[in-house]
C-alpha cells in the first residue's frame, strides 16, 4: 500500500488533525498490507517543530525506516520525508538526490530479498529533471524490484483520458505560479515514459487506472483528477491485482487516495 498522507496528517500550521489520522488508520486497517509506503510522512524524524509521528506505532508495524528531506514545501521546512513500514525485517537507507531524497530498502521474504524504492519528486521539477535526478537510482536497481510513491507527474498511457483545459483551471486556482509548467510537463509525461522504456511494468491494468488525486478533502467536492501515485515492478514480479482505494475514509484523510498492489515474488 502506498499513501501520500498530506503533511503527515497535519494542518499547514503543524497541528495534528485527529480526524484525518483516524481515517487513515481505518483505511490501512481495511487493507492490512504487509508493506506501507508513506509519502509526505512529515515529522517522522527530528525536526524544528519538535513533533514526533511514530508511524510504525500509529499504523501497527514492527519495522520501519524514515528518510528525511533537507527542505519540504514552499515554506522550506525540515519536517518532510518518506517512510516505509514493514511486517518483515528490512534493511534501508536514505539516498540523497538533487531534489529531496529517496528511500531504498531490502525486505527479507524467507529465501528472497525484495528491493523497493520510495520516491516523491517535487511538482515544480520537470520530467526531464526527474529523469536526470533519478537516473542512477533506477539504473542501479536490483531485482525483484518495486518502485513506488507520489511521482508528481502522469503516465503517457493515461493522457487520452484527461481534459487538460479543465485541469489547467484547477491547477491555476491551486498553484498559479507553476500551473503552466505543470500542465506542459504532464502533456509530455517523459518520466513515466522513461521508466517504461527502462523495462519497468506499471502494476495497474488499464481498467484499474483511476485518479489518485484530488480527493474530496482537497476541494470539498468531487473534481476531475489524475493518476500520479504509482507502483512499478521488474518483470520478475507478478502482479495479482492493483487498485486505488476510494471510500469515505480516503475522501477525508488526505488529498491523495492510497493505492494497493498484491504481488507474487
Amino acid at each position: 500500500m502506498t499513501y501520500n498522507i498530506e503533511r503527515g496528517l497535519h494542518s499547514r500550521d503543524h497541528t495534528l488533525e485527529q480526524h484525518r489520522l483516524a481515517a487513515a488508520q481505518r483505511a490501512v486497517q481495511l487493507v492490512n498490507p504487509d508493506l506501507l509506503a508513506l509519502t509526505e510522512a512529515c515529522y517522522g524524524g527530528p525536526n524544528s517543530q519538535n513533533i514526533v509521528m511514530d508511524y510504525a506505532k500509529l499504523f501497527g508495524f514492527p519495522y520501519s525506516h524514515f528518510s528525511p528531506f533537507t527542505t519540504f514545501g514552499p515554506r522550506k521546512g525540515d519536517e518532510g520525508g518518506n517512510c516505509l513500514l514493514s511486517r518483515f525485517p528490512l534493511q534501508a537507507e536514505t539516498v540523497q538526490l538533487a531534489h529531496k531524497s529517496a528511500l531504498r530498502a531490502k525486505i527479507s521474504l524467507e529465501d528472497k530479498l525484495l528491493n523497493i524504492d520510495v520516491i516523491h519528486p517535487s511538482p515544480s521539477v520537470t520530467d526531464a529533471e526527474k529523469i536526470r535526478t533519478h537516473h542512477h537510482l533506477i539504473t542501479s536497481r536490483q531485482t525483484p524490484y518495486i518502485l513506488t510513491g507520489d511521482f508528481n507527474t502522469v503516465s503517457p498511457e493515461d493522457l487520452p483520458s484527461y481534459d487538460f483545459q479543465q485541469l489547467a483551471k484547477e491547477i491555476q486556482a491551486y498553484n498559479p505560479e507553476k500551473a503552466e509548467l505543470i500542465i506542459e510537463n504532464w502533456k509530455n509525461a517523459e518520466f513515466v515514459r522513461w521508466l517504461l522504456n527502462e523495462g519497468l511494468n506499471d502494476a495497474f491494468s488499464e481498467e484499474a487506472r483511476k485518479s489518485t488525486v484530488p480527493t474530496n478533502y482537497a476541494y470539498g467536492k468531487p473534481q476531475p483528477g489524475v493518476r500520479m501515485d504509482f507502483i512499478f515492478t521488474s518483470p520478475d514480479v507478478e502482479t495479482k491485482t492493483a487498485y486505488v482505494l476510494k471510500n469515505p475514509d480516503t475522501e477525508i484523510a488526505s488529498d491523495h487516495y492510497p493505492i494497493v498492489g498484491i504481488f507474487r515474488i
